[in-house]
């Protein structure tokens, strides 16, 4: 990893040992540019950058949340290199509190490494996408459930065999959770953190929390992530958490509904489940329970489950089941 003695991204320049702060342009509205929010902290010597992204999918804001908690508490004295915040990574998303790019309604974490004269959502992937694997060693990018459904805190990389798949690992496993899942999944092709380790430097993302909901467990287990990669880097001093084993899940089956109503989930997340196990039922607006659904592998960890009572179309996302090793 370099040691850089100066990092720059937008208009935010770094100073060492100082939090610097400053906006990256990520597109334009008719009226005027799009730009999310920099932070900047950097170590009074120099040293590797980690860049973490907070808010791809508007309504995850527990990133941006957990990043200013961490910055608040850093004493940069010991610190070696930049850790570089993106704070609203989808602007306009994170505007509007919901999932996908309101102008194109494109899913931004499936875009990338993007198009630079494609189309808007992918303009915005390809600027993001440039500017970090030019200035970053590596790359953590921070989601929860959102508003719409609820996740269990745990680590996340991409597992393609190669060098940089390897220390993603590691980092993934710095994170502060006792799961890691090893993805391979095709749908997560087009994410920012499968296409920096493509790129040959490793990328992670943290998932924690959601249901529309913030604790301050949550923001806690985010901020110690955060701190966690660092210190793995160098960048922070001191050991990261490590656990004496890891549960690791791989291949994850996407699990919809057929039945419109309202959901009832039958586990936490976070449960291991059998396969064929009812994780949630439907219920109609007359009180009848409409429909079962299971889950389709198993043991099966469940990475995401839709929130209590939650209204739903047929057709929505209710579960991620991943199977255990």
């Amino acid at each position: 990893m370099a040691a850089r003695k100066s990092v720059r991204v937008g208009t935010a320049r770094s100073k060492p040992g100082v939090w610097t702060t400053g906006t990256l342009r990520l597109g334009d509205y008719p009226d005027g540019p799009i730009t999310t929010p920099v932070n900047i902290m950097s170590g009074s010597e120099p040293g590797p950058v980690l860049w973490v992204q907070c808010a791809i999918h508007g309504g995850e804001i527990v990133g941006a949340i957990a990043l200013l908690h961490l910055f608040k508490k850093i004493r940069t004295a010991r610190m070696k290199g930049h850790i570089v915040g993106i704070m609203a990574t989808n602007a306009t998303a994170f505007r509007a509190q919901q999932r996908l790019t309101p102008y194109d309604g494109e899913n931004l974490n499936r875009l990338f490494p993007g198009m630079p004269t494609g189309p808007h959502s992918r303009q915005t992937a390809d600027v993001l996408f440039r500017t970090a694997t030019g200035v970053a060693d590596a790359m953590m990018d921070i989601h929860s459930g959102g508003i719409e459904a609820v996740v269990p805190f745990y680590g996340l990389y991409f597992d393609d065999g190669s060098a940089a798949s390897q220390e993603a690992r590691r980092l993934a496993e710095s994170v502060g959770s006792d799961v890691v899942w090893a993805s391979r999944d095709a749908w997560l092709d087009g994410a920012m953190f499968v296409n920096f380790t493509r790129a040959g430097k490793p990328g992670v993302i943290v998932e924690c929390g959601g249901g529309g909901w913030l604790t301050e467990e949550h923001v806690a287990n985010v901020a110690g992530a955060i701190e966690g990669v660092a210190k793995a880097m160098g960048i922070l001093p001191g050991k990261p958490p490590r656990r004496k084993s890891y549960t690791v899940v791989r291949d994850c089956d996407l699990v919809f509904n057929t039945k419109g109503g309202y959901f009832l989930p039958a586990f936490d997340v976070g449960a291991i489940v059998k396969k064929n196990a009812v994780i949630g039922r439907v219920m109609d607006a007359h009180g009848e329970i409409v429909e079962e659904i299971r889950s389709p592998v198993g043991p099966a960890y469940l990475a995401a489950l839709g929130k209590p009572y939650a209204p739903i179309h047929s057709g929505a996302m209710v579960a991620e089941c991943i199977g255990v090793e």
